[in-house]
């Protein structure tokens, strides 16, 4: 059976929707927390999610074109900062001076002025600058990053964590609606996974009419699934359901009672434990207190004012908790999520790169064919992951690759260390010779059966080193 013929530029395509729904889904939270800090502050007007979607993809450009031009860096630096700059500017102004005639720039004096005002007149450019700033430096460090399964499956995790967070503090201070928002999230994310997950496992095939129906059937079930989740399990539902439980409530509350008993009487002897402490603290503030009342009246002025000024402080600081509160704990769950997913794929791939390890490789290799880059550069980049995890695994065991070794040198040691796995490590470095040294082309059929050799390897390798 032959497989489908890869379409003129379907990877370039390809690599184009993915950045555009990157952009599309990071501008959704974004948005959603601009929006939230409007609210705080007091300022009706922020920028459009349109102009946060035009930022982050002309950021998204810039750092995939500039570097390319081999300029000097600090040239490269300076122009990222110009396009930073005018296109933040340009946003600025037809998002929030649109009502102004197009020849007018009075609108500057007044932008730059709002920008230095610490009072809440200031805030809408304020917010809105520093959310198109972060939008474009998000953008600018994703222009070079491969939007690999693992980087856009995190990116969505992230996104999640800020949605909650965002959610959590309005319902304590003040209520947003961005439910919207959280939905068109997962419309752009899940199709962007959806691509990652398929030039994952190798698969170049073209974007057809079917493949776009079928996913997007799939993402509109699930986002209709989770539509109707929500109108169903609401708080009003919460409150019927614990009404339903209310005739239970007087048996819970006989056996909380019950098991609060052996609570009371460590508490009641606990309390008979620090009574002298706590006389002798009252004696204390006892003879404290008329030398404060009495004879040090600026002591006690003093300790008024402070007290004033912390309850003034109370309810700022009780957002800063609550907000440090949400940034910690996403950031925890965050943290356990990129843990867990990190150690699956280092599992299968090596993080490092090829031609770090290589010393030789050849410094100008021939140029793919442009038909032929999406599938057999894929494939010959699978060969050579696959010999790199295998090498990390070697060196973690003890068994370092000398710098001016072969992999065919390196070889019969390899064989000497596992015996068992001999045919394996014969099979998986001659593969990567023909394709990293010859330029032999790989099949999907070969990086297939090249990673379930080198899954059953690896165990074989890891169990050798825990009996050790």
């Amino acid at each position: 059976m032959t497989s489908p013929q890869i379409r003129p530029h379907s990877y370039l395509l390809r690599a184009q929707l993915r950045l555009i729904l990157l952009a599309a889904a990071e501008t959704c939270w974004i948005y959603t927390v601009t929006l939230l800090l409007g609210a705080l502050a007091d300022a009706p007007r922020q920028v459009s999610p349109l102009g946060i979607l035009f930022v982050y993809w002309i950021a998204l450009q810039t750092g995939r074109v500039l570097p390319s031009t081999q300029k000097n860096w600090r040239l490269l630096q300076a122009l990222a900062v110009a396009i930073a700059g005018l296109t933040i500017l340009g946003v600025i102004r037809l998002n929030l001076y649109s009502e102004l005639p197009s020849a007018d720039i009075n609108w500057l004096p007044n932008y730059f002025g709002r920008l230095a005002m610490l009072q809440a007149r200031g805030a809408t450019e304020q917010i809105s600058t520093l959310a198109l700033i972060f939008a474009f430096v998000r953008g600018l460090g994703f222009a070079q990053r491969p939007l690999t399964l693992w980087t856009v499956g995190y990116q969505f995790r992230l996104g999640i964590v800020v949605f909650f967070g965002a959610a959590l503090l309005s319902a304590l201070t003040m209520p947003v609606a961005f439910s919207m928002w959280v939905f068109l999230y997962f419309a752009l994310s899940l199709p962007a996974i959806a691509l990652a997950r398929i030039e994952e496992a190798g698969q170049e095939y073209p974007l057809n009419a079917k493949w776009a129906l079928v996913l997007l059937t799939a993402i509109g079930a699930t986002i209709l699934l989770g539509f109707t989740v929500t109108q169903i399990f609401t708080l009003d539902a919460i409150n019927a359901f614990f009404a339903f439980l209310a005739p239970l409530g007087l048996i819970l509350a006989v056996l909380a009672a019950l098991a609060a008993i052996p609570l009371l009487f460590v508490a009641n002897l606990l309390a008979e434990w620090l009574t002298p402490f706590f006389d002798f603290l009252r004696g204390m503030l006892q003879s404290l207190g008329p030398n404060l009342g009495n004879g040090n009246q600026d002591a006690q002025r003093f300790l008024e004012r402070i007290s004033y000024i912390v309850i003034d402080l109370l309810p700022y600081l009780r957002l800063g908790g609550v907000a440090l509160g949400i940034i910690v704990s996403g950031w925890l769950i965050a943290r356990a999520l990129n843990r867990r997913i990190e150690w699956q794929e280092h599992e299968l791939f090596a993080s490092q790169d090829t031609d770090a390890l290589e010393k030789f490789a050849p410094t100008n290799p021939p140029r793919a064919r442009r038909g032929g880059f999406a599938r057999h550069a894929l494939y010959a980049e699978n060969v050579r992951r696959i010999y790199a995890a295998l090498l990390v695994q070697a060196a973690n065991a003890g068994l370092e690759r000398r710098a001016a070794e072969t992999p065919l040198e390196f070889l019969p040691r390899l064989g000497a260390r596992w015996p068992e796995s001999a045919r394996a490590f014969d099979k998986i470095t001659n593969a990567y010779v023909a394709t990293h040294y010859a330029q032999h082309s790989a099949t999907d059929a070969q990086v297939r059966e090249l990673r379930a050799l080198w899954q059953d390897t690896r165990h074989k390798m890891l169990q050798v080193q825990n009996k050790k």
